[in-house]
């Protein structure tokens, strides 16, 4: 019998020899795996830190383009730029920035109004990352960027607005036209149609983001609780200013007063209460003579209720609308009130200058006279001498806070109401990033 000769099996010793080899090698290809991932995790680490100084520097320069000269702005968002006001990571070496102005049809604030003369801003950055490990590859820095761009904004404020709006509905806003504010058949409107038209202005220039807006109006009615609805019956005016009770909110402070396409929803109460949609909107009832001191206080003690519920607090704003003649008598003023006949103006001014002094909150005021003179009656009775423009323009925040559709001392702008309204609703625009796209 033939047997056949079997090969030997490779001994223990160099089976042990031959798995080491291979354990060295795999060993020395994942030390080059994770050495490779240490620069690529840097790389990633440096890039986010990159862009996120790229998204600051757009955005610190995006407040200025409004009020402030291309220089100041482009000065404004190189100062943010990596390496200046934001650093990178170790090693990392920044490029110089290039800020570039740009004209955009889809960001709210137009150009051509902007002090700089352009709504949106881009910057980029390049650097150059270290690189450790790759270096065995010949490969010792690699090349980074990033670009940003952001709208204009007219509000330096990154906080949430709350926005409270006072319009006076006393009897001459309903019973008074105005020849320069016609709707679309061309027919002239009464002062309180074409002031709910610019307040709706106003709320489409605002965000459906967070931003808070409520209505208020004078003279006072009975009811606390009191929010307006299509439906609803109009509440009943109170007995004076100094009523128990008396009441000035229309709509109280709330979000949800835009659709998802950023036009008003006409389910919104304050929606409807400046008449969108089918409904006609509030009714100026009169009964009483204008006082607007106490609607002034009433709308900074809803402000700072809300406020003080909000991390971080949200910026606060009054907007009051009025004609500026307080002509409110003693009994209409009531008892409480009574003593400020014949200073009645003087009464609104004091009220505004004690929040302007305790408060952060900003208050615009618009003297709507619908085509009268500046030079209107004296703005009440007995001995108050104060005009209408003085009155007005002296509650406000500061001049660029007073805007009127006559009054010429009005620096924030005399127009119309629609294009008032605009301009206030641009100043609240906050500045934001926006897509490299937009165009």
């Amino acid at each position: 019998m033939t047997r056949k000769k079997l090969g030997l099996r490779g001994s223990p010793r160099r089976q042990r020899g031959a798995v080491s080899v291979l354990v060295a090698l795999s060993m020395v290809a994942l030390l080059g795996f994770i050495a490779i991932g240490v620069d690529f995790g840097y790389l990633a680490y440096s890039q986010r830190r990159l862009q996120s100084a790229t998204d600051a520097a757009a955005l610190s320069g995006a407040v200025d383009l409004w009020t402030q000269s291309w220089t100041t702005a482009a000065s404004d968002a190189q100062a943010f730029t990596a390496g200046r006001n934001n650093t990178l990571p170790g090693g990392v070496v920044p490029a110089s920035a290039t800020v570039t102005g740009l004209t955009l049809s889809s960001v709210t604030l137009p150009y051509k109004q902007a002090t700089s003369g352009y709504n949106g801003i881009q910057v980029t950055q390049t650097a150059s990352v270290p690189l450790y490990f790759a270096r065995v590859f010949g490969k010792s820095a690699q090349t980074i960027s990033a670009t940003s761009r952001a709208g204009a904004g007219g509000g330096a404020e990154p906080a949430l607005y709350n926005v409270m709006i006072v319009l006076d509905t006393t009897r001459s806003m309903a019973t008074t036209t105005d020849s320069n504010c016609k709707n679309s058949k061309g027919v002239a409107q009464t002062r309180l149609q074409c002031a709910e038209a610019g307040a709706l202005t106003l709320l489409t220039g605002l965000t459906n983001a967070g931003d808070n807006v409520g209505l208020m109006a004078f003279p006072p009615q009975t009811s606390s609780t009191y929010n307006f609805s299509c439906s609803g019956k109009a509440p009943t005016i109170a007995g004076s200013y100094s009523a128990s009770g008396a009441s000035y909110q229309v709509s109280s402070l709330n979000t949800g007063y835009l659709g998802s396409n950023g036009a008003v929803s006409t389910s919104s109460g304050i929606v409807q209460a400046l008449g969108g949609g089918s409904c006609s909107g509030m009714s100026a009832p009169g009964g009483l003579g204008t006082f607007y001191a106490q609607a002034i206080t009433s709308a900074q003690s809803a402000l700072t209720t809300l406020s003080s519920t909000q991390k971080p607090p949200g910026q606060n704003v009054i907007i009051l609308l009025s004609d500026g003649i307080a002509t409110s008598s003693t009994s209409e003023l009531g008892s409480t009130y009574s003593s400020t006949y014949g200073s009645e103006c003087q009464a609104a001014i004091n009220a505004a200058s004690t929040i302007k002094t305790n408060t952060g909150t900003l208050i615009y005021t618009v003297a709507y006279l619908g085509g009268e003179a500046a030079s209107a009656p004296s703005c009440g009775d007995g001995n108050d001498k104060l005009t209408a423009c003085n009155t007005m323009q002296s509650i406000a925040s500061g001049p660029s806070y007073f805007y009127s559709d006559t009054c010429a001392n009005a620096a924030g702008g005399t127009n119309s109401l629609n294009t008032l309204f605009s301009q206030i609703a641009y100043s609240l625009t906050k500045p934001r990033l926006i897509p490299q796209s937009a165009s």
